[in-house]
């Protein structure tokens, strides 16, 4: 084991406090959650005030730390409206908030001025002259702007004592730091405003103007054309690099995502994480994890702007669409001892027969091939079962609370 070696925090994302529990028991040292108001995921779940104070006391007394997220654009008009908000803040003990507005940082500092600020991506830093500049009214960390390269990340990191983050897995953003105005045009909803409808991920067809409703496909492949889509951040090979450059902080992009990615992405990160503190961060670990990503739902995978050299790959949007090797097909709900298996809440269809790939923490994934399938309501035996079902897997023994349920995607 290297003595010293700092070993950067695991920021993880969560949606709700199911996913939050995941993220902690996968091995997250901090989770970042959003609210009902102000931050860019808004469309659907988060955190009410009362789940933040539970998923409060959840990670501290598992050690783990809780960022909170307002970080979406504010208008003048709604001052008074984020002062109240930022107000019912003040009795939860959150460990740092997530902003992207000066005047947020500013209000925060004010209402609560022993809170600690980390300034979002959306902020769009690149230089230290920046991130020092942020430090002075309070800000205490800076998460880099996703275009960055190491070059500048390592001149940064020696010029600042202000936490730097970055991130190193997840979905990209066609527009700079996020900053996209095509969903407001398209739906009305507004990305900066955390309304964002994804319509980058779009499938597009090209109109002439003189013959209305005749499209034509633009095609690039057999599923079509996905011509404003990005590939998938994912900076698992580069690693130690980011560690050796002494980065405080390294995100996981994802506050949409199921229990499957949030556990999956943190279970390869920290498992990573904990070979490079153990110096043991092979060629061949690298391929194990990578492979171990491959089994959750990605669009190709790209070394983003920080390494690439050959940035053409970033405006490649040639087959881009979801790649999907493994199916997640549910999660652990209870025991049953009659038949000495788990019961689980199904997501996506399975039977008997098949091979079930189970995710658990800290253990490396266990493969066990499904011989009976027994409906957790009526005790029948079941040859299938369908999303919303309850299923007890027989024979399969016990399995972690937390585990994940995947099965291999047939190629047709």
């Amino acid at each position: 084991m290297i003595k010293n070696k700092k070993i950067p925090e695991l920021l993880v994302p969560a949606n709700n406090l199911n996913i939050l529990k995941y993220a902690v028991s996968y091995g997250a040292d901090a989770v970042y959650v959003g609210g009902k108001e102000f931050n860019l995921r808004s469309i659907r779940g988060n955190f009410t005030l009362p789940e933040l104070e539970e998923g409060v006391e959840y990670t501290h007394k598992n050690g783990v730390k809780i960022y909170f997220t307002l970080n979406s654009i504010v208008y003048e008009k709604e001052l008074p409206r984020l002062k109240r908000y930022v107000k019912k803040l003040r009795d939860i003990d959150i460990d740092a908030i997530i902003v992207s507005d000066l005047g947020v940082l500013e209000l925060i500092k004010e209402l609560i001025p022993e809170m600690k600020i980390h300034i979002s991506t959306q902020s769009n830093i690149n230089n230290h002259l920046a991130v020092n500049f942020l430090g002075r009214p309070g800000a205490s960390r800076v998460n880099l702007a996703r275009e960055i390269s190491f070059h500048d990340l390592k001149n940064i990191m020696k010029k600042t004592n202000i936490e730097i983050e970055i991130f190193v897995h997840g979905a990209l953003c066609i527009s700079y730091s996020g900053r996209c105005m095509l969903s407001k045009y398209m739906t009305g909803r507004e990305a900066n405003k955390g309304e964002c409808t994804h319509s980058c991920r779009w499938k597009y067809y090209l109109m002439e103007e003189e013959r209305a409703n005749l499209f034509f496909p633009v095609e690039q492949d057999k599923k079509g054309t996905y011509i404003y889509n990005s590939r998938d951040l994912c900076l698992l090979e580069k690693l130690k690099l980011l560690v050796d450059a002494r980065v405080d902080a390294l995100k996981i992009e994802g506050r949409m995502k199921t229990e499957n990615y949030v556990s999956l992405t943190t279970w390869v990160y920290r498992k990573a994480l904990d070979y490079i503190k153990n110096d043991k961060f092979t060629a061949d670990k690298v391929s194990y994890l990578t492979g171990e990503l491959d089994k959750c739902t990605h669009r190709n995978f790209t070394r983003g702007f920080m390494f690439l050299k050959d940035k053409r790959e970033l405006e490649n949007n040639e087959n881009v669409g979801y790649i999907t090797k493994y199916r997640f097909i549910g999660v652990y709900h209870d025991f049953n001892s009659v038949h000495n298996g788990p019961i689980i809440n199904v997501k996506n269809q399975f039977r008997a027969g098949e091979v079930v790939d189970i995710l658990q923490p800290h253990k490396d994934p266990e493969k066990f091939k499904i011989g009976k399938l027994i409906s957790a309501m009526d005790e029948k035996e079941v040859e299938y079962a369908n999303p919303n079902d309850r299923v007890i897997i027989c024979g399969l023994g016990k399995v972690s609370p937390f585990s994940i349920f995947r099965i291999k995607s047939i190629r047709i």
